[in-house]
């Protein structure tokens, strides 16, 4: 269950650094593309690798239209809505396994966080 608790922490905080950033620098007309088709598709159906995929490259057309506000904000708009589905979900997910009050005593600084003391973790001796 600590096992679990710890990797939910980690996929929430870092999902967008464990995202592989696109390789190239995306194309003008492909991130206006893009953004018309994902902001008319619901976000529930994605994968977390699919909603990852989304905010990096949402992230990377406003970072190339700087000079554009209004563009930034549509890519931007558009990023924190994936984001806000992925935050949902590990809300869910932390709500659906009881780790609401554990997580938000470790998130508080309220409990020290355990050493993982599983089998596989702990040599056994004889």
């Amino acid at each position: 269950m600590k096992r679990l608790s710890l990797m939910l922490s980690l996929l929430t905080v870092a999902a967008p650094i464990m995202a592989a950033p696109p390789e190239a620098k995306p194309i003008s007309s492909a991130c206006k593309l893009d953004l018309k088709e994902w902001s008319r598709q619901k976000t529930e159906t994605l994968t977390i690798t699919e909603l990852n995929e989304r905010m990096n490259i949402m992230f990377a057309c406003a970072d190339q239209s700087k000079k554009h506000e209004k563009q930034v904000r549509a890519y931007l708009g558009e990023f924190y809505r994936t984001h806000s589905e992925l935050a949902n979900r590990s809300f869910d997910f932390i709500t659906r396994h009881g780790l609401a009050e554990q997580f938000g005593a470790e998130e508080n600084g309220t409990s020290r966080p355990q050493a993982a003391s599983t089998p596989a973790a702990t040599p056994s001796r004889m």
